[in-house]
């Protein structure tokens, strides 16, 4: 193969061309990509085309072309007779299996033209791993139904499905437009690497490469050569680092006796300005500049054992967002009578004015910037890694007196009643928006947070009145997708709420919450406790559940009929898109069975729906449904 073959550009088409076979060789880990990946491919794609979905953002114009990525291969030598080529993938497996997916989930939809698909095929199959290739082959052919050999392929074609309608792309003319554009603009570009090449070598390499310089590092170096001296760059450049590694806190990002200096004795102040922090940054620069030797190694043995016990939290609570989404934020913040996008591939055109200046000042910007870290820091949540049955941690950071030297501490935010309340209303807004962009959520709650803050101390924030914040914050979502009364979708077979897997995640997340809230303060919910659920309500904690369950199936196992308005509300629940997946055709019965014996429920809703005994379209069972969703659509729309 010549050199010019090595590397080309490949439309999606192209890319699926049926005289062009891929193998995912053994050593390679299996398809493991979820909702986050997937919606965020499609979302990504879709922007590039034009076809905004989000409600905060203004529409841009189509892209010419949109570049995916890149697609490593090696191309196997085949015997004579075959004319296909063959590509071992060695990197970019993920992304391909969720375009063999995406595509079959388009070859089904009804108002595409058959005849664009002439000439494509999934040709993407799997060594040693024949369940995953049947898998594509069943969604490409359509035959999904049963049971699943590979949960994981069949759930990702139902997140697609289901982020399709919930979003709007499923409209006749939105898919069309899509799907054009899928196939004739997005583009990956396929390195083939040497016939002679050590694979294992180039292994190596791709697990050490080093990376590209970011985009935040470009935009860091544009605000920095608008500054005077050396003596504001450097405070800059401090606190813009600090502040860029999103699993520490941020105070732990200045050096001990700067972070003394700046954010007082329990590292709790507020800093004032931009100015009060240079002015500390440059004492202790002119200081560090006249100690001795012996005084310079004193003052970094003292601070050994703060660093070590930092690392094992950096190394226990990871981010909603990353580092570019959190710099959009500020700027949005900021900039409140201004249109600010929320996606990071324009960060730095976000920035960027007309006339081909910064939109906001250097020091006023990485000033807003450190004091919404910490508040970020102290009040919003985090993964925590260490703890499967918490999920998330809401602590803020705090000094304790360690021998000689201050040492992190991380207390609870508030007073535990409202602690939890405030933790648990959080991880629903972040569950039912997993994505990087576009977090909504983030952005009103950090807003909140800035007009609650009492004094320059960041423990001046009152639990109660964040709650409340953030509940009323949850009821205006709430009336944005419903409307302020949901009388006339109890009695509306086609409202909102009753489109089946149409209806929004956080429909079903603000239910739970609200069921939480509810039994938690020992308030029944009709006639259950929370004792009454057991587990399912004491180790009850928000995760990435996306895939919307119809309890009794819309495939009746039984042979019977469909239910009549089986995607009615009270028929449906939130689950995980694997379960889906696995129970998706099951009886009630079975399924109850199935959660009893793995002793969990998905969601406080699924629990309570777990009580009935009988569940159906007949008689008791239908009056259980018809009472169950009365008694949740009360619930749901309850305003704070």
């Amino acid at each position: 193969m010549s050199d010019s073959n090595q590397v080309e550009q490949l439309s999606v088409r192209a890319l699926f061309d049926s005289k062009t076979q891929y193998v995912i060789p053994i050593y390679q880990r299996n398809y493991a990509w979820g909702a986050t990946e997937i919606e965020q491919l499609i979302q990504d794609i879709s922007d590039a085309a034009g076809l905004i979905t989000q409600s905060d953002e203004t529409a841009v114009a189509k892209q010419a072309k949109y570049y995916l990525g890149s697609l490593v291969v090696y191309q196997r030598t085949t015997h004579s007779h075959q004319s296909n080529a063959v590509y071992e993938t060695i990197d970019g497996q993920q992304r391909h299996t969720t375009l063999s997916i995406l595509l079959a989930y388009l070859k089904h939809r009804e108002v595409l033209n058959t005849g664009k698909l002439e000439g494509l095929d999934i040709n993407l199959t799997f060594d040693s791993r024949p369940k995953s290739s049947r898998a594509l082959d069943d969604i490409y052919t359509g035959r999904t139904n049963g049971e699943s050999e590979e949960p994981n392929i069949h759930a990702a074609f139902n997140i697609i499905k289901r982020y399709f309608k919930t979003k709007g792309l499923d409209e006749q003319e939105k898919t069309k437009q899509f799907f054009e554009y899928l196939l004739e603009n997005v583009t990956i570009l396929r390195v083939v690497v040497p016939p002679q090449t050590d694979l294992n070598h180039y292994f190596e390499i791709m697990n050490n490469r080093g990376e590209q310089l970011e985009k935040h590092e470009v935009l860091k170096a544009r605000f920095m050569a608008t500054l005077n001296n050396d003596e504001e760059r450097g405070c800059f450049s401090t606190i813009w680092d600090a502040c860029a590694n999103m699993t520490r806190y941020t105070q732990m990002g200045f050096q001990s006796d700067l972070r003394k200096e700046v954010f007082g004795s329990d590292w709790q102040i507020m800093p004032t300005s931009f100015e009060a922090i240079q002015e500390k940054h440059t004492s202790k620069q002119q200081k560090q500049d006249s100690m001795t030797l012996r005084e310079i190694i004193s003052t970094r043995a003292s601070s050994s054992n703060t660093d070590d016990e930092e690392r094992e939290k950096e190394e226990r609570f990871g981010s909603v967002i990353d580092f570019s989404n959190f710099l959009l934020h500020v700027l949005k913040l900021m900039k409140t009578e201004e249109n600010v996008s929320l996606d990071d591939k324009k960060l730095i055109d976000a920035f960027i004015s007309k006339d081909d200046g910064l939109r906001v000042g250097a020091k006023a910007f990485v000033y807003e910037l450190l004091k919404y870290r910490i508040l970020f820091d102290s009040y919003v949540i985090k993964p925590d890694q260490h703890d499967e049955k918490r999920k998330w941690s809401l602590l803020r950071l705090n000094s304790y007196k360690n021998g000689n030297s201050l040492s992190p501490e991380y207390p609870n935010a508030f007073g535990s009643d409202s602690n939890e309340s405030i933790r648990m209303i959080l991880a629903m807004f972040h569950v039912s928006n997993p994505a990087l962009v576009y977090k909504r959520w983030l952005n009103d709650t950090l807003r909140i947070l800035n007009t609650h803050i009492h004094d320059t101390s960041t423990s001046g924030i009152n639990g109660d009145s964040y709650l409340a914040a953030l509940e009323k914050l949850s009821d205006s979502y709430f009336s944005e997708i419903c409307g302020n009364s949901l009388l006339e979708f109890e009695a509306d077979s086609h409202g909102v709420l009753h489109q089946g897997t149409g209806v929004q995640n956080f429909v079903f997340n603000r239910l739970d919450y609200l069921l939480w809230r509810q039994l938690d303060k020992g308030v029944p919910v009709g006639r259950i406790h929370g004792s009454d659920l057991g587990k399912h309500f004491s180790e009850f904690q928000f995760s990435f559940r996306t895939s919307v369950e119809h309890y009794f199936p819309q495939t009746d196992p039984s042979g019977a009929r469909k239910m009549e308005d089986v995607d009615r509300f009270g028929n449906l629940c939130l689950i995980s898109p694997s379960s889906n997946s696995r129970l998706s055709n099951y009886s009630p019965q079975d399924k109850k069975k199935f959660y009893i014996e793995n002793n969990r429920a998905e969601s406080l809703k699924q629990a309570i729906m777990m009580s009935y005994k009988d569940w159906g379209p007949h008689d008791t069972g239908r009056a259980n449904i018809r009472e169950h969703e009365v008694l949740m659509l009360d619930i749901l729309s309850t305003k704070h």
